[in-house]
């Protein structure tokens, strides 16, 4: 994978950007977290939506992304009892209309890969479910509205290595049925 190529992923579907709106540019991040003991990965089953997610978050400012990932895995899943936390080479940007801000988004995201050395907890936000399930089930649990999700999971475990610039349906190998793909250089940041 050419790690200066970063893919935009655009909701085409009725998460996709309004005019009338204002864009919000933000730096998160997005992780794939490993269970300690089995091979399965965690995913966040959003109550109130009906999402299943990968943990994202924003990197508040002055924040390092080491940081902003350890601070909204907490947050998000209480889990504090960390094996190993790695940035992965692999960045991506996702363009949609967050209906419950009234916002477009533009995330420029950065993504990590944790390895939990327990199931320690401690309070956290109770908004989602946290669940864990295999690679080749969570393909099916994200589905279309969250394609790009698996894809993360797919670099992350080494299962996905390319990106087709040439074609604005894929990324990588999965067929992305409500989102349009379409490239830019990691030097060339948006706003």
């Amino acid at each position: 994978m050419n790690k200066n190529i970063v893919p935009i992923i655009e909701s085409i579907d009725e998460n996709k950007m309004v005019a009338t709106a204002k864009t919000v540019y933000r730096d998160c991040i997005m992780l794939v977290i490993k269970h300690p003991e089995e091979n399965k990965f965690l995913y966040l089953h959003n109550k109130k939506f009906g999402w299943n997610v990968l943990v994202q978050g924003g990197i508040e400012a002055d924040e390092n992304p080491f940081v902003s990932a350890i601070r909204e895995m907490t947050e998000e899943t209480g889990f504090c009892d960390i094996k190993s936390i790695t940035k992965l080479d692999f960045e991506m940007d996702n363009v949609y209309y967050a209906a419950h801000k009234n916002q477009n988004r533009y995330a420029i995201i950065k993504t990590f890969y944790i390895e939990l050395n327990s199931l320690k907890q401690v309070e956290h936000e109770d908004e989602s479910e946290i669940l864990f399930d295999t690679y080749e089930k969570l393909y099916d649990i994200f589905g279309a509205p969250f394609r790009h999700h698996y894809y993360l999971l797919g670099i992350a475990t080494g299962k996905q290595k390319n990106i087709e610039s040439n074609n604005q349906a894929k990324l990588g190998t999965l067929d992305l049925i409500n989102h349009k793909v379409t490239y830019r250089d990691i030097n060339d940041r948006p706003e």
